[in-house]
C-alpha cells in the first residue's frame, strides 16, 4: 500500500523518535558493561578519535563543567580506560589499548551492521539519507545552543520553577558550612532545619528545590567526597577514615562507597595510587 507523503512524514518522525531511544538505550547497557556512567562515553568519543587531550579541553568540546570532566576521568582512570601522561606544560588524558579493545567488541558489531544496511541503498539515495541527516542535526545542534542560552539567563523560564520555594542564598550556605564542619557526627534533619529558621518539612522541601536533592542524599555525597581526599591524601585506615566521616563502620563505608563509585575503597585508594 502506498503511503501518502503526511503519512511517511509522521513515520519518519515516529522512527526517527525510536532510532534515538535504541541509540540510548545501547549506550546505557554499554555504560552498564564496561562499569561507567552514561555520561562518561562522550569522553571516551572524544579521546577515540580526537587523541589525548586535557581537562580543559575537554570541558571545552563537550560542554560541560571542569569538575565533571575530572569526574569522568578519575572513573575511567581507576577502570583502566584512560591514563595520564605529562606533555610540555599541562597533563594530558589518553585512552588505554584496554578501552579501545572493549570499544571494538562493543560498538564493531554494530558498525558492520550498519554497514551492511547502506550496501542495499544505490549512491543516489545515500546522497539523500547523507543530506537529510546532515540537515538535521545542524537543527537539533541549533535548537540545543537556543536551550542553554535559556539556562544561561539568571531568571530566566527554565531557572524559575526550579528555584521558586527554595532556601535563600544565606541560608543554604549556613546549612553547608554546618554539613561539612560537622561529617564525622549523626546530622538530623531538625538541626539543619534550625540553621535555615524552617520547620523540618518545609526544610527539607525547600532543600531539595534548591539543591536537587534530599538532605540525606547531599550529607551522604559530602561523606563520599570526604572519604575519596582521605583515601588520597592520607594512610589513615579504612576503617578511622569511616568513623571519621560519619559511616561509623568499614564494613557500612564499603557498601554506601562502592554503591556509589563502583569500586570498594581498598581499591578507590590503590588505583589512585
Amino acid at each position: 500500500m502506498k503511503r501518502s507523503r503526511d503519512q511517511l512524514v509522521g513515520l519518519m518522525g515516529i522512527e526517527v523518535v525510536r532510532f534515538q531511544d535504541e541509540s540510548a538505550a545501547f549506550d546505557e547497557v554499554a555504560a552498564r558493561i564496561l562499569a561507567l556512567e552514561r555520561g562518561d562515553l562522550p569522553c571516551m568519543t572524544r579521546l577515540l578519535f580526537g587523541g589525548p587531550a586535557s581537562l580543559d579541553q575537554l570541558s571545552a568540546i563537550l560542554d560541560v563543567p571542569r569538575a565533571a570532566v575530572a569526574g569522568t576521568v578519575e572513573r575511567l582512570t581507576l577502570a583502566g580506560y584512560a591514563r595520564r601522561r605529562p606533555d610540555a606544560g599541562e597533563v594530558q588524558v589518553e585512552l588505554t589499548e584496554h578501552a579501545r579493545d572493549w570499544i571494538e567488541r562493543i560498538w564493531a558489531p554494530l558498525r558492520e551492521d550498519g554497514v551492511r544496511l547502506l550496501e542495499a541503498y544505490s549512491t543516489p539515495h545515500l546522497a539523500m539519507i547523507a543530506a537529510f541527516v546532515e540537515q538535521a542535526s545542524a537543527l537539533q545542534e541549533a535548537r540545543t545552543r537556543r536551550l542553554r542560552a535559556w539556562l544561561a539567563l539568571p531568571a530566566s523560564p527554565a531557572r524559575r520553577p526550579h528555584l521558586k520555594g527554595g532556601l535563600s542564598p544565606a541560608a543554604l550556605q549556613r546549612v553547608q558550612v554546618f554539613i561539612e564542619a560537622n561529617l564525622g557526627d549523626a546530622i538530623h534533619l531538625h538541626d539543619l532545619a534550625a540553621r535555615a529558621a524552617l520547620s523540618p518539612f518545609h526544610f527539607a522541601r525547600a532543600f531539595k528545590t534548591s539543591v536537587g536533592m534530599t538532605p540525606r542524599a547531599f550529607v551522604e555525597q559530602r561523606r563520599i567526597e570526604r572519604v575519596k581526599q582521605l583515601l588520597i591524601e592520607s594512610d589513615q585506615p579504612i576503617a578511622s577514615i569511616a568513623v571519621d566521616t560519619g559511616f561509623g563502620t568499614q564494613s557500612r563505608l564499603t557498601s554506601v562507597f562502592k554503591r556509589e563509585t563502583g569500586f570498594t575503597p581498598g581499591v578507590y585508594r590503590r588505583g589512585r595510587a
